[in-house]
């Protein structure tokens, strides 16, 4: 039961990995437009719109240009964000997987339940280490 674990273990790690290939295009591509649009926001506060299209809509309104930079800043966070949780995930799924590997089945069981359950997975872990020194 637990080798077969091993192998869907393995694919989880891959579709993370592809999704953090993913999310760092995302996230180049946030900060880029975000200073594309914080640049044209201060060449258009300046007087000078610099775009050769959209100046009618654009250039009496430099809030709207304001408006896509923060939406493009608050992506790329959110991007990161995303991008950090996906690689402890990825960091987790590789230990639990070499725990599984070594036999240590309860530890690896643990590692994989511990996103879904919070710590409350290592109590009994934590009870029976006190359990060993006292005793």
């Amino acid at each position: 039961m637990i080798a077969s674990i091993s192998p869907l273990i393995s694919h989880h790690r891959s579709q993370l990995k592809a999704e953090g290939r993913r999310n760092r295009y995302i996230l180049i591509s946030a900060m880029l437009a975000a200073l594309t649009a914080f640049s044209v926001f201060l060449l258009t506060l300046m007087g000078q719109y610099p775009l050769p299209v959209g100046s009618a809509l654009l250039a009496n309104n430099p809030e709207r240009i304001l408006g896509a930079s923060n939406f493009f800043v608050a992506t790329a966070i959110g991007t990161a964000l995303k991008m950090w949780r996906t690689r402890q995930t990825r960091i987790k799924l590789l230990i639990a997987e070499a725990f599984l590997r070594e036999k240590d089945e309860e530890t690896g069981l643990r590692l994989l339940l511990e996103p879904m359950f919070g710590e409350g997975v290592w109590r009994g872990v934590k009870a029976e280490a006190a359990g060993e020194k006292t005793g």
